[in-house]
């Protein structure tokens, strides 16, 4: 039987987190330690997870102040360590079902080399009734798209030992004001990308619940407060190219493509260079993922906000 650490971020999630506790607890076939992060709730989520704790001794929880949803689940992260066969992610809000964690284990494999799974996601409303599969084609996983619009959901994310141990090392972590625009699934997903690969799992295997309150999940942006937030936020205005000059600063030496270096360095560096700049006005792959018009996009590059 293999041991994996799953992360739990809670925030006021007093209304479903019994269900989802269970639920990973429930696990076939895993011997499971449960790390959770609470993130300053005023609710009763903290007394619940310390009743399952009087329960269950696999249980560890860590108490902290507000630090936001990609901080801290990147704490939890570091809490875990390297030492687990394998790592999960794991919101407060939804259900597992049994054979979730088998089923990546399953796809991962008995690779050496840094691994990332990540699945579809079977969308329910707050009474848990299906509304469907999230994507109906498999969405893109390249470093490319994740660092325009990632599409990889944190929630359904369970990796092998490598890529922990690349995520865990102090001189590999991202700064937390990256964290704050550019949360932690899509750092996980990127350093996966760049420097191993990404197993992607058409088949769902958790009700991903939709609700008012939701930290993170498919909604509706609003995007006039989107813009005010970037033009407030250097974190959320350069998101990508922060992103980029954080993966070069960190984990430039454990990618093996060339090809792949120099790109990233040009997104990071755009602002700099006037031949990357214009490099990437043209770079229409980038300009499809990002999902903005062309004319759009050129004027974000234009005035740094890329």
């Amino acid at each position: 039987m293999f041991t994996i650490a799953v992360l739990m971020s809670t925030y006021n999630g007093e209304t479903y987190l019994n269900e989802q506790i269970e639920s990973i607890l429930n696990q076939k076939a895993a011997d499971i330690r449960l790390f959770v992060r609470d993130d300053g709730s005023v609710d009763h989520t903290v007394g619940i997870i310390e009743s399952f704790m009087k329960r269950h001794k696999n249980i560890t929880l860590f108490k902290g102040g507000n630090i936001g949803v990609g901080n801290s689940f990147m704490n939890l992260l570091y809490q875990a360590g390297d030492e687990f066969d394998y790592y999960a992610f794991a919101d407060q809000d939804d259900i597992w079902f049994p054979l979730k964690i088998s089923k990546a284990v399953e796809k991962i494999g008995r690779r050496d080399r840094p691994v990332l799974y990540a699945s579809n996601q079977i969308l329910a409303d707050k009474e848990l009734n299906r509304i469907g599969l999230r994507y109906k084609l498999a969405p893109d996983t390249s470093y490319t798209q994740i660092m325009c619009q990632n599409k990889i959901a944190g929630c359904t994310m369970v990796w092998n030992k490598a890529l922990q141990r690349i995520l865990f090392e102090p001189k590999r972590r991202p700064e937390k004001d990256l964290l704050k625009g550019r949360i932690h699934d899509v750092w996980v997903a990127m350093v996966a990308s760049v420097t191993g690969e990404i197993v992607y799992d058409e088949n769902g295997y958790i009700l991903y619940r939709q609700h008012g309150n939701n930290v993170v999940g498919v909604r509706k942006a609003n995007v006039l407060m989107q813009w005010i937030e970037k033009m407030k936020n250097p974190e959320q205005r350069n998101g990508r190219s922060l992103l980029c000059k954080e993966i070069t600063s960190k984990c430039a030496d454990l990618i093996a493509s060339e090809e792949i270096i120099s790109k990233v360095r040009e997104f990071a560096y755009y602002s700099d260079h006037v031949t990357y700049k214009i490099n990437l006005m043209k770079d229409n792959t980038v300009i499809h993922y990002s999902g903005e018009t062309r004319l759009g996009f050129k004027i974000k590059v234009l005035f740094n906000f890329f």
